[in-house]
């Protein structure tokens, strides 16, 4: 009994041991974020473009508050987006996904049409707020804004079935035609919906969305923005053409963050094997879907962001990408807003901070 005894000592010793290296890690990002890029009236600032706030670094900052059990935190966030963003209710507006500095010098609203990813995250934040702090309010505001999502950015694509675009307005430029963000729609928020809400548009949504991967990942990648045909289906959109980089990456995010319970994570997983398909075990910063190229160096958060997916994938590649990636200074030279966000998911997944169930679920460690 004794070398088993032992043998689990010393498991435990480097799981644990790791983990607490991890956590700090973490923590130590998270901290460096708050006091760099988040106001205390809970505006979240983007300091590289012009100290704009978007719905997106609300939403997500929401999301982290809620993994780090800060509640007066996440009050402040929604507080702020609630008053700034969605005109003083989030029960009738969708929150506007830009906000900064006029060429004038008054600050305010620079764009009111929406941004369907920040809509599905604040949505998913509050109705997870609610039963993990038992807070019924944010419960019911959630919901609310989720309704409010299926009225206002869904679309009816004939011959595929109801699917969110990109945000409220601007994203049917033709009678025929309809316009979306692959990394917008996170599975296991999809699941989440699907389960918690029940009706349309979100029943069958998850199949609807493997569906819509399977279309558009060429060679195994994924192109930030696409297009829908009524004649011809997904198509290569006009403007960003079959690129992908800043957007698209996310997309492998949320696949390496998906339940292995989910009855369509393998599925997934097996669509958007690119760089691996390469010999590569670490992402590049843009591919080409159209000639399968894929060429750039990736900044650390675009790493930290493919290792949920390549643990999934190559267990002993992931370790090593991994090592090398821990043994580099994260906040060097400020990464920045997005780049930070990105590190935030990627490590504070892979440290057992949060996780998502085969529902979609959160799971946090406290």
């Amino acid at each position: 009994m004794k070398p088993m005894i032992l043998g689990v000592m010393i498991v435990w010793f480097f799981v644990w041991g790791s983990g607490f290296s991890r956590a700090s890690e973490f923590h130590a990002v998270w901290e460096h974020y708050r006091a760099c890029c988040i106001q205390s009236d809970g505006r979240v600032i983007d300091r590289g473009r012009q100290s704009v706030t978007t719905s997106e670094g609300e939403a997500y900052a929401l999301f982290f508050a809620l993994v780090d059990n800060d509640p007066l935190l996440f009050s402040r966030l929604l507080r702020w987006t609630r008053d700034n963003l969605s005109r003083g209710d989030l029960s009738a507006h969708l929150p506007a996904w830009l906000w900064g500095e006029s060429k004038n010098g008054q600050w305010g609203v620079l764009d009111q049409n929406s941004a369907t990813d920040a809509d599905l995250w604040i949505s998913f934040d509050l109705m997870e707020a609610g039963r993990l702090w038992h807070r019924s309010e944010y419960l019911r505001l959630g919901k609310r804004l989720a309704f409010l999502i299926s009225l206002r950015d869904f679309a009816n694509l004939p011959g595929f079935g109801a699917f969110p675009l990109g945000g409220e307005r601007g994203f049917h430029p033709a009678g025929t035609v309809w316009r979306t963000n692959p990394s917008y729609f996170p599975p296991f928020l999809l699941r989440f919906m699907e389960h918690r809400l029940g009706g349309r548009p979100w029943r069958g949504l998850p199949g609807r969305f493997l569906a819509f991967v399977k279309s558009v990942s060429s060679c195994g990648f994924v192109p930030d923005w696409v297009t829908y045909d009524s004649g011809k289906g997904w198509q290569s959109d006009p403007v960003t053409g079959p690129l992908g980089s800043y957007d698209a990456v996310r997309v492998y995010l949320w696949a390496g963050m998906t339940s292995v319970r989910d009855p369509q994570e393998q599925l997934l997983l097996k669509r958007l094997q690119g760089w691996s398909r390469k010999g590569r075990s670490s992402p590049t910063l843009f591919v080409n879907t159209k000639t399968c190229s894929a060429y750039g160096k990736p900044p650390p958060g675009f790493r930290a962001a493919y290792l949920p997916f390549l643990r999934r994938e190559n267990v002993s590649s992931f370790r090593e990408e991994e090592r090398r990636m821990r043994s580099r200074d994260p906040m060097k030279n400020d990464p920045g807003y997005y780049d930070t966000n990105l590190y935030l998911f990627g490590t504070g997944f892979l440290e057992k901070r949060f996780s998502f169930d085969e529902r979609g679920r959160l799971h946090v460690r406290w």
